[in-house]
């Protein structure tokens, strides 16, 4: 009897997980009638490669191609320190320029993103941590353009 139990309510919790109904909050970015052409990227490395993969996804074959300019600028600020003067708490700040061109009206979008951090001893540790952040401030970023972008057509 206890296996009878036990399968059934297996069944029952697979049953209302997987009807739950999450959606992604940006599932697919319904109407996207556009084609973003990257010409021109400048700024930190890190942070451009990420936005740069995340916008490649709206590379197609669309009747409307936008190109873009990307610029960007990443700092990590000391927001306070201990006695000693070793910095305790810090500040990461991604500042991103768009300059749009859709042939026949050209516009600049300026993004912002920060997010505050604790010292980590372990350097490389630190290190890894604050390509993470960069790799979710372009993806908030990106997905922020593609807003922008679908709602000024």
């Amino acid at each position: 009897m206890s296996k009878f139990k036990n399968t059934l309510f297996l069944i029952l919790i697979i049953f209302f997980l997987n009807n739950c109904g999450f959606t992604p909050q940006y599932a697919g970015f319904k109407g996207i009638d556009f084609s973003l052409n990257i010409n021109k990227i400048e700024g930190d490395r890190q942070l451009n490669n990420a936005i740069k993969s995340q916008l490649d996804r709206y590379n197609n074959s669309s009747l409307k191609i936008i190109n873009v300019n990307i610029k960007s600028k990443f700092s990590k600020d000391i927001l306070s320190k201990d006695s000693t003067g070793k910095a305790t708490k810090y500040n990461l700040k991604a500042n991103v320029e768009f300059t749009l061109d859709g042939g026949d009206n050209s516009r600049t979008i300026n993004m912002s993103e920060e997010f505050k951090i604790d010292n980590i001893e372990d350097n490389v540790e630190e290190n890894n941590y604050i390509k993470i952040i960069k790799r979710n401030f372009a993806e908030i970023i990106s997905e922020k353009l593609i807003l922008n972008i679908n709602q000024n057509k």
